[in-house]
């Protein structure tokens, strides 16, 4: 009898327990929606974070298993750094490294905000709602709306997740038809995307990624055409090195090492490093 009455009072406690606790997303509203907002901007100039959809994304694309992206969220929110950081470098210059939230929300918490994160973002026409959004809130002119890109163009693998490298290698493979599209159209006369080589240029035996001996090929290669042509040869000399582009020093440069390195160098030609 006394073990009977034990369990029962074990069970209403654990009952009580679990109906008191608020659901993740009452959580991300109280203690995170304050700055990362969960619906598509409409005023970019209000923003004091990246929102919700847009920073999902990112982590989705830097970590597509949901265990390891909600570990990377965890960590990151009590422990944010450069270095971590998976958003763009632009993003951190816009709105600052985001302070520790240690002592805002458990790591209970957090952990169930994450998992709901992962689950619910980004919805999966969040790219072309970006684009949409973007440019009609700036009353800019939506053109080629006919052409943009569908979810599965970038799901290569069609299993409802776009992982880093489908991203990248989709961009690469656009970016590679723009390029061709410009060479015919006469505008590499004006400068425009000028001896701007894509990650396709450089993966000679398409494997996903670029080796050293690929990477010296492709410059030499270009060189020469350039000297053969009568170009000037500029800033040859500062080429970045091989190095300094494979972050993590496996001696392979992947699609999103590459696309990560030429955004930071963008980023520093833009403020005059």
């Amino acid at each position: 009898m006394k073990s009977s009455i034990i369990k029962v009072v074990g069970l209403v406690g654990l009952a009580t327990s679990v109906f008191a606790s608020p659901s993740a997303e009452k959580v991300f509203d109280a203690k995170c929606a304050m700055c990362h907002i969960k619906t598509m901007p409409q005023d970019f100039s209000t923003m004091v974070a990246p929102a919700l959809m847009g920073m999902m994304r990112h982590v989705k694309m830097a970590y597509p298993n949901k265990d390891e992206a909600v570990a990377f969220i965890v960590d990151y929110v009590r422990n944010p750094s450069k270095e971590k950081a998976v958003c763009m470098p632009q993003k951190i210059a816009r709105f600052g490294l985001m302070p520790s939230q240690k002592e805002n929300i458990s790591k209970e918490e957090l952990k169930e905000v994450a998992e709901w994160m992962f689950e619910n973002y980004p919805p999966k026409n969040f790219a072309c709602a970006a684009r949409m959004n973007g440019k009609g809130g700036m009353n800019m002119m939506q053109r080629g709306m006919a052409n943009r890109p569908t979810f599965a163009m970038f799901d290569a693998n069609g299993d409802g997740v776009i992982t880093k490298e489908e991203f990248a290698n989709y961009r690469a493979s656009r970016m590679q038809q723009r390029m061709g599209m410009m060479q015919k159209q006469g505008m590499q006369k004006q400068g425009m995307g000028r001896n701007r080589s894509t990650f396709m240029d450089f993966d000679l035996n398409k494997d996903g990624y670029i080796t050293k001996e690929e990477l010296l090929k492709v410059r030499k290669q270009k060189q020469e055409a350039r000297a053969k042509s009568g170009m000037m040869m500029r800033n040859a000399s500062k080429a970045p090195s091989f190095e300094s582009m494979d972050a993590n020093g496996d001696g392979k440069i992947s699609p999103q090492e590459f696309r990560v390195f030429r955004q930071s160098r963008m980023m520093k030609r833009m403020q005059g490093q």
